[in-house]
């Protein structure tokens, strides 16, 4: 086990990245650093400045260089005898667009693969509890915000959104049939009724109406991912079909001033699995849990045993490599259970060194079972 003797923490930034930090290492050196202690450097929310709004722990920030220039980052500092000490957040993730975990959620509700990632009302363990997710992302009240047509819909490749400025949420799949009947008896004048692409039409409906119930997970993703193929695929070669389309989507957008023109918006809505709301929302009522009052930033189940296998799974293989050499655990009073955590993390990581974010009260010990060489200094100071 490599023991650090003088870290120097590092924040990583998209202005500050890999090679920004390899051009300084050997300054570090000569003042007697022992170790890089860096944020976290794993892939969070565009522009983030810190780090801790992680939405895929599986990869390393793109924003703060390439796989090749953190290679090189490393080599740098293991050439002057460094070692690397990494902050991880297993407590938390960001709630995102760019969290395609959540999302999955968010479209598919109860059939996602990923229900148990977050600690959501639905894995309660007590009462059925699967009222719609709160999304208190808003900068102003819900009705307010929609009648001055700051939640706009949205078609693209990728399918229905719901757009809010730069949060963009996806539509569950029985929106598309609400959508593509509105004022169908438009389009079929248009066409004519024996069109192929007007019966290809018809046909995207039937299995969108039909789609069976007891079909979950992957199989159930991959259906849907067939369907809105069909559907892009009218959309981009049958011009009478994007026209429709589009002016359906703006009827539903509705006319700022005119709040019975939100109407079909509004119960579009409504029938999300998630529900939209001002952020102060979430001092009332929180059906998620959240880092302390933060709303954008959602707690992950770690305690599941896939889940963590899957966001330590990049930590593991730098450490199996040798590229980090200790580790500092974020918010660790977060977790569910904290000495299983430690347990599992020792087991994949083997004997190297790990320290823990503690805040300890006055007359607060350090338990002794967690197999841990201490805190990140808190009770000192």
């Amino acid at each position: 086990m490599r023991i650090p003797t003088a870290t120097y923490r590092i924040q990583f930034t998209p202005q500050f990245g890999f090679d920004n930090a390899k051009a300084i290492a050997a300054y570090l050196a000569d003042l007697g650093i022992s170790d890089l202690y860096a944020s976290p450097i794993f892939k969070a929310r565009s522009g983030s400045t810190h780090g801790y709004d992680i939405v895929d722990a599986t990869q390393l920030n793109p924003e703060l260089g390439t796989n090749e220039s953190f290679d090189a980052l490393v080599d740098e500092i293991q050439s002057l005898g460094m070692g690397w000490l990494q902050d991880i957040v297993p407590n938390h993730m960001a709630y995102s667009s760019e969290n395609d975990y959540l999302m999955d959620i968010l479209e598919h509700g109860p059939d996602s693969s990923y229900t148990d990632y977050f600690d959501i009302s639905w894995n309660a363990p007590f009462g059925d509890r699967q009222e719609r997710i709160l999304a208190p992302l808003l900068g102003d009240f819900y009705g307010v915000s929609l009648e001055n047509g700051h939640i706009q819909l949205q078609y693209e490749q990728n399918g229905l959104t719901v757009n809010y400025y730069s949060l963009k949420l996806p539509l569950r799949l029985e929106s598309y049939t609400k959508l593509i009947t509105y004022n169908l008896g438009k389009l079929t004048r248009t066409l004519g009724r024996n069109h192929p692409d007007f019966i290809k039409l018809l046909g995207i409906l039937y299995i969108l109406k039909n789609v069976p119930s007891e079909v979950a997970g992957k199989q159930r993703q991959d259906q849907i991912a067939f369907i809105k193929g069909l559907v892009w695929e009218l959309y981009t070669t049958n011009d009478a079909i994007h026209e429709f389309i589009d002016e359906n989507i703006e009827t539903f957008n509705g006319e700022p001033g005119n709040s019975e023109s939100f109407n079909l918006l509004d119960e579009l809505l409504k029938d999300q699995f998630y529900r939209l709301a001002f952020w102060k929302v979430g001092a009332e009522e929180m059906n998620y849990r959240r880092f302390f009052t933060v709303n954008e930033l959602i707690s992950v189940k770690v305690e599941e045993v896939r889940v963590f296998n899957n966001t330590h799974s990049l930590i593991q293989k730098l450490v199996e490599e040798g590229k980090f050499t200790g580790l500092r655990i974020d918010h660790i009073d977060g977790l569910y259970n904290p000495i299983q955590y430690l347990e599992r993390l020792r087991e994949k990581m083997g004997d190297v060194y790990i320290t823990v974010e503690k805040i300890l009260e006055l007359t607060e010990e350090l338990p002794e079972n967690w197999g841990i060489e201490g805190t990140s200094g808190y009770d000192f100071l």
